[in-house]
């Protein structure tokens, strides 16, 4: 019924042609004038029995349209399954405007995925990082938790200081006039926190519960609600409570307060999760080196058409990311060369590695078992409250992209162990709060 010919354009690019007999196109033209006829409404025909040259002449054009998108529709998939090619992109179509006078012939581009040959693992050598928890790194998390976890006690005519918690209501004006987003009523300001418009607490320093307070402001010229920048502003305010901070007196009392039985199993909760940090910080850094190994011993050449398609894919992630973010992408921003070729370097890169790391796992017949996809959702489970562990666990469960995600995640995560087992690697060793510092940086 079709025929197809394969031409090769490039490494990876290849044209296919494809011839469908005139019968083909026939038979879904007579079903689209038959369909039509019993659409149609023209004058002097009843529904179902406009004859049928009648029909040609006065919808040709378009039942010539509709047949050949009917015939590409049909064959499309039958045609690129017959080339014997796995597109790794749309391919794209081209449909010449001049035909056989038998049959009917339409072209496709395929662009497919890089065959490569890995170059023996063995012969890799990179870094095997390992980073330790310290006793240095469970004091600053337990520093941390005393700084943290700050209760406030409200005393009746204390004069607020630094650091204590207000509860206040404001109505802001600009001009005589009330603004909207202006009013607060309740609201707890921490003073010194720096939460509030420039000047705005340091005018509430020594007031005392019951006090009334004009305070007076100017926004920012940077403020983010364009229309109060630089404007002077008043705000009649009401000191509701004034409280002072109180933090635990030692570990026992802290780890109390944070529902631990004692000092020692408050720390020995932070050093299981600090481990936990170190032992994925030690795999996250292994794995960059192993795969920048992975990459600088297997050259290839990606075909253009496969790296426009990620880039665009990459750039509209990157752009959704800074919405979330609440941030405005500027639209001469995707023209800027050098916005480019970083998209470009990570789209490069992602491709190179998702072909590379595809091999290693054919070469290896390396697979993940549901066994070890459960053991990965429990143990994100785990940082949810034990009551609401068997929800999560059957939500993930309802989910196939998150169930898919999972099982990819861990398949390259086997992928790239294989290649530290296999690579020549020497041991680093850094602690927890060094690794932490280096991520800040970058």
């Amino acid at each position: 019924m079709i025929q197809t010919e394969v031409k090769t354009l490039a490494p990876n690019e290849y044209q296919v042609h494809v011839t469908v007999e005139q019968g083909e196109y026939d038979r879904i033209y007579a079903m689209l004038v038959n369909k039509l006829s019993m659409q149609a409404k023209l004058p002097g025909f009843r529904p179902g029995k406009t004859p049928s040259h009648v029909l040609k002449k006065q919808f040709g054009p378009k039942l010539h349209e509709d047949t050949v998108s009917e015939l590409i529709q049909t064959h499309y998939v039958t045609a690129i399954e017959k080339s014997g090619l796995i597109p790794a992109v749309q391919p794209l179509l081209d449909v010449p405007a001049a035909q056989p006078s038998s049959g009917f012939e339409f072209t496709m581009k395929v662009t497919t995925w890089p065959d490569v040959e890995i170059k023996p693992l063995s012969g890799l050598a990179f870094d095997e990082t390992t980073v330790s928890v310290e006793d240095a790194d469970v004091q600053a998390v337990i520093d941390r938790l005393q700084k943290s976890q700050v209760k406030f006690e409200i005393e009746a005519g204390r004069a607020a200081e630094t650091g204590d918690q207000l509860h206040i209501d404001f109505c802001g004006s600009i001009d005589g006039e009330e603004f909207e987003g202006g009013k607060g009523e309740d609201v707890p300001l921490v003073l010194g926190e720096g939460r509030f418009i420039p000047g705005f607490e340091d005018q509430l320093l020594g007031k005392v519960a019951g006090d009334d307070v004009t305070i007076e402001v100017t926004f920012p010229a940077d403020y983010q609600a364009a229309h109060l920048a630089d404007k002077a502003a008043s705000f009649a305010t009401t000191v509701k409570s004034v409280g002072k901070p109180v933090v635990a007196e030692d570990e026992d009392a802290l780890a109390v307060m944070l529902g631990f039985e004692d000092a020692a199993a408050l720390r020995a909760d932070a050093v299981a999760r600090l481990q936990d940090e170190a032992n994925e910080a030690s795999f996250s850094s292994t794995r960059e080196s192993a795969l920048d190994a992975l990459l600088a011993a297997n050259d290839m050449v990606l075909p253009e058409a496969l790296i426009e398609e990620d880039m665009r894919a990459t750039t509209r992630r990157v752009l959704e990311n800074m919405k979330q973010q609440g941030m405005q992408p500027d639209p001469a921003m995707l023209d800027n060369d050098e916005f480019r070729t970083e998209i470009r370097t990570r789209s490069e890169r992602g491709l190179k590695l998702s072909v590379l790391l595809q091999k290693v796992r054919a070469d290896a017949d390396l697979n993940v078992s549901e066994a070890e996809i459960e053991a990965e959702i429990d143990r994100q489970s785990l940082q949810y409250p034990e009551e609401q562990r068997v929800q999560f666990k059957a939500w993930v469960h309802g989910q196939d992209e998150q169930m898919g995600a999972i099982r990819e995640r861990l398949l390259e995560r086997a992928c790239v162990q294989h290649i530290i087992d296999q690579a020549k690697t020497s041991g680093v060793s850094k602690p927890l709060s060094v690794w932490q510092q280096e991520q800040e940086q970058e």
